[in-house]
């Protein structure tokens, strides 16, 4: 509160401030013996232009206190006034226009380079501005100290320099030579910066920057005119004129700088209300990407949807949404909505020099992402869905060429030497009993072998102990097998449905499996809980080297797809060194 009632009174003290100086002028200009080379009107428009530059800032600063192109407004707008106290017979005000005349230059290049957030982005245009101040003020030091006519050499009848130290015409020579060339340079240097912003901008940075552009355009062609003509020794009509018109042309520039303002905010009004429009009607084929295309006339503009589940973003079709590097001159802007994550847009790096559009089309498209979510999400478990169904075909497949491999190279073979060994012992019995029984002793041998290669591809298909005994009593078999130790802790109620005992087994075997052959760990942890929602959590923990990749082997992955095929979620914590905790929850079924 406090706050705004300084501001309040700093606003009106700069408003009396600028009109007693302007008034100050117009009295002065009546009885002045010395008026301007273009006559008695030249303060008259140097006061009218002032007053409209600090009207406009006054205006802007008023509602936008946090942007400092209000401020620079009404510090150009008085340094426009300052030097129209060039008319006035006392040295000190005559010294403080001198002074005010190379300043309101290197201010105008600040206000141009940083319209219209007031701020001065790039560091070329940093540079400018800054040799733009070291320009005017140093050379205008030097001529302050050593020229006794303040650079008004024709001036017979000029008040006398209250500060001259010396009487240099050289040097105080090369300083206005210095002060003219950098400025027509600086003034170059600073039109092409701003058709390069413009180029670079969006829709809002070029509706902003095309009326100062337009006028700036009128206002140089007008000064190159006037100096035309007094270089070509023209008339001193003629180049009274010239130099009239030069600087009633200025007078278009407030009005440019506002009508840039006005754009840009009204711009901003109608992006947000089409957008919001278009949110509200039938999106037609592009959707909200087309939507906020077309709103903010950005072709890059596209939103992804935040799946908290996943930790990942989505595009509308439930496919990853890649964010972007930066390389492309586009930026990501994060959506919130009730202070939660929702969604990512992606637009056009320039849109981001207006934060307030982006703050309020950002707002605009959390609202739609919340209202779409639940479409988007169903897309992306439908999506997920296809590419497990995919990958478990494959997995299937790939079990079932394993299976017959192993059982011809394994079980098959045994039981072909079986049934030839008892052939052989058959017709050996009765001549040779001896070998007939040794042979009897080898095919017996390899129907053990048989037998338990058989057990194992039955276990590796589904253990009969998690059948017969349940999850805990199977769990107890695979730790017992684990090449490190295992501590078990199995707290159910009960025992879960099959299928969930099933994809529990297996996300353990896998996990126990993974850590004996790539983690290089000490010692295994396994939890398996029911949580008091109904949930059953299996976690397996490891004291490993981490770093481990729930998308880098086809394991994890089919255990995904496994879990995921019963409704439920399997999530992987690996930090490099800091050990790997596989993660699956089953909902209540």
């Amino acid at each position: 509160m406090g706050t705004d009632r300084t501001r309040t009174a700093l606003l009106g003290t700069v408003l009396l401030a600028a009109l007693a100086l302007g008034v100050a002028l117009l009295l002065l200009t009546p009885g002045a013996d010395r008026p301007l080379a273009g006559g008695r009107a030249v303060p008259v428009l140097i006061v009218a232009i002032g007053w409209a530059f600090v009207a406009v800032g006054w205006s802007a600063w008023r509602r936008r206190p946090d942007i400092r192109t209000g401020a620079l407004l009404i510090v150009f707008g008085f340094t426009v006034l300052l030097t129209g106290l060039v008319i006035a017979d006392a040295p000190l005000p005559y010294l403080v226009s001198a002074i005010a005349d190379p300043l309101a230059i290197a201010v105008f290049i600040h206000l141009l380079l940083a319209f219209p957030s007031g701020r001065v982005e790039d560091r070329a245009s940093r540079l400018v501005v800054a040799a733009g101040y070291a320009t005017a003020l140093g050379t205008q030091l030097v001529i302050v100290l050593l020229d006794p006519d303040l650079g008004d050499d024709g001036c017979a009848g000029c008040p006398h320099n209250p500060l001259l130290l010396a009487d240099a015409d050289g040097v105080t020579a090369l300083a206005q030579a210095v002060q003219q060339v950098a400025g027509l340079i600086l003034i170059v240097v600073t039109i092409g910066l701003t058709l390069h912003r413009r180029r670079a901008s969006g829709a809002a940075g070029r509706r902003g920057l095309d009326p100062l552009l337009a006028a700036g355009a009128a206002v140089l062609a007008l000064g190159t005119v006037s100096a035309i003509a007094q270089d070509a020794g023209a008339s001193a009509r003629a180049q009274q004129v010239a130099q009239l018109v030069f600087i009633a042309a200025f007078a278009a520039l407030p009005a440019a700088f506002l009508l840039g303002l006005v754009r840009t905010r009204f711009f901003r009004a109608a992006t947000v209300s089409g957008l919001l429009e278009q949110l509200t009607a039938a999106r037609g084929d592009g959707g909200l990407d087309g939507a906020l295309a077309s709103a903010l006339g950005d072709p890059s503009a596209a939103v992804g949807y935040w799946l908290p589940e996943e930790s990942a973003y989505v595009g509308r079709d439930g496919r990853p949404f890649p964010l972007p590097d930066g390389g492309d001159g586009t930026v990501a802007t994060e959506l919130l909505h009730r202070g939660r994550r929702v969604g990512v847009l992606v637009h056009a790096a320039a849109l981001a020099e207006d934060p307030a559009l982006m703050t309020a089309a950002a707002g605009a498209a959390a609202l739609a992402v919340e209202n779409d979510r639940l479409e988007v999400e169903l897309r992306a478990r439908l999506e997920a869905l296809r590419e497990s169904r995919a990958r478990i075909v494959e997995a299937g497949d790939r079990e079932r060429r394993r299976l017959g491999r192993d059982l011809h190279d394994g079980a098959q073979q045994r039981l072909i030497a079986l049934l030839i060994g008892l052939r052989l012992a058959e017709q050996r019995w009765q001549d040779e009993p001896d070998a007939a029984r040794e042979l009897v002793g080898r095919a017996l041998a390899d129907a053990r072998s048989a037998v338990e290669e058989l057990r194992e591809l039955a276990a590796g298909i589904h253990p009969a102990v998690l059948s017969q005994r349940g999850l805990d009593a199977a769990l107890e078999s695979l730790a017992a097998r684990a090449p490190i130790p295992v501590e078990l802790d199995v707290t159910l109620a009960g025992r879960l449905p099959a299928a969930v005992e099933t994809a529990a087994y297996f996300v353990v075997s896998e996990a126990l499996a993974n850590v004996a052959k790539h983690a290089h760990a000490t010692h295994a942890r396994v939890h398996v809980r029911r949580e008091p929602s109904g949930t059953a959590v299996v976690e397996i923990a490891d004291d490993g080297g981490g770093g481990a990749d729930l998308g880098g082997g086809s394991g994890l992955r089919g255990l995904a797809d496994r879990v995921g095929a019963l409704d439920g979620t399997l999530s992987l914590q690996s930090p490099a060194g800091g050990g790997t905790l596989v993660r699956a929850c089953f909902p209540p079924r």
